[in-house]
Order: C-alpha cells, then sequence, then structure tokens
C-alpha cells in the first residue's frame, strides 16, 4: 500500500503518516521513485502508533512494536528487463552527452587558440604597416630636406641681369627720345 493508501485507512493525512515514519525512524520500504510502500505488518505497526497517541503518549515516547521480518528501510527494488533496459538506454545517453560535452571542451580550446593566433597576427601586421609607414615618413622628410637646401642655395645666388631685362631697358628710353628729338 501507499502512502494515501494508508492515511485513509488510518483517518489521518499523508504528512502525518510520512512524519511518523521520519521522527519514530520506521523500517518502511521505498519503490523505486522513492514513495513509502507499506505491508499490512506496517499498516498495524502504525495502528499501535496511532493508539498510543490518542491515549497521550508523546510522540518521543512512544513504544514501536518489533517486527518480525528483518528490515532495512532502504529502496526495495523491483528490477525486470524493461527497467534494465531504460538503465542501459540512460546510461548510453550519459555515456554520450559526456563525449559531447569533452568534444565542446576540445572545440572550445581549439576556437580559443585560433582567436589568440589571429590577434597575434593581426599584431604583426599592424607593425609591419607601421613599419611602412616609418620608412614612408623619413623618405619624405629627407626629400623635404633635399628640397629646402636647394632652395637655399638658390635664393643665396645673385641674380645676374640677362640681356632680355638690359633691352627692355633700352627699348624704353628710345620712343620717348625719340619724342624729345627734333627734326633737322
Amino acid at each position: 500500500m501507499n502512502t494515501n493508501m494508508v492515511a485513509s485507512e488510518l483517518g489521518v493525512s499523508a504528512k502525518t503518516v510520512q512524519r511518523w515514519v521520519k521522527q519514530l525512524n520506521l523500517p518502511a520500504e521505498r519503490n523505486e521513485l522513492g514513495h513509502y510502500s507499506f505491508t499490512a505488518e506496517d499498516v498495524q505497526v502504525l495502528k499501535s502508533i496511532q493508539k498510543q497517541i490518542s491515549e497521550g503518549t508523546a510522540l518521543q515516547d512512544i513504544n514501536v512494536p518489533q517486527s518480525n521480518k528483518k528490515r532495512t528501510g532502504f529502496l526495495v527494488q523491483k528490477t525486470n528487463s524493461d527497467t534494465e533496459k531504460r538503465i542501459e538506454q540512460l546510461e548510453q545517453k550519459l555515456d554520450t552527452l559526456l563525449q559531447q560535452k569533452q568534444d565542446e571542451n576540445g572545440l572550445l580550446a581549439r576556437i580559443e587558440e585560433l582567436e589568440r593566433q589571429l590577434k597575434q597576427k593581426a599584431d604583426e601586421g599592424v607593425s609591419y604597416q607601421l613599419l611602412q609607414h616609418r620608412r614612408e615618413i623619413d623618405d619624405i622628410l629627407a626629400d623635404l630636406q633635399s628640397l629646402t637646401s636647394q632652395m637655399k642655395e638658390f635664393t643665396a645666388q645673385p641674380t645676374p641681369e640677362t640681356a632680355a631685362s638690359s633691352e627692355n631697358i633700352k627699348t624704353r628710353k628710345k620712343p620717348l627720345l625719340s619724342l624729345f628729338k627734333f627734326q633737322t
């Protein structure tokens, strides 16, 4: 019988039956789901306990009748082939899940390694680009210094009068002289 059936037979709640079993440390058996399973002898013991409580005996002072049959109170497992097959299936699923977890951990480790390598390559690329830019800037500075020195040399030299500039001066004077010349 289960807890609810015993409780209805005794006229108490299922919680009361469970409390009596736990507090009086009764060797009640449990099924594969963890529910209490009571025999007719267990029900007689519970009826005896109920009678003592109704007579005013405190729970800690109750005399629990001894059972002829030795019981441990541990889980009684009824095994059959369906249960064993189900257990094997669950164990296989557990093994599969553990293998998947190991595979996931391996993949995560590989991804982390690839990310590290990618970051290293990116850093190397940036370093190379910075060096290239530095070289280009140094080349431009050298060209600029060369142009600056050439400009200084060019501006430091005196400018000679060219023949064209002296002719311009003379040609200007001629028309003016012709105006003031008298004809004879």
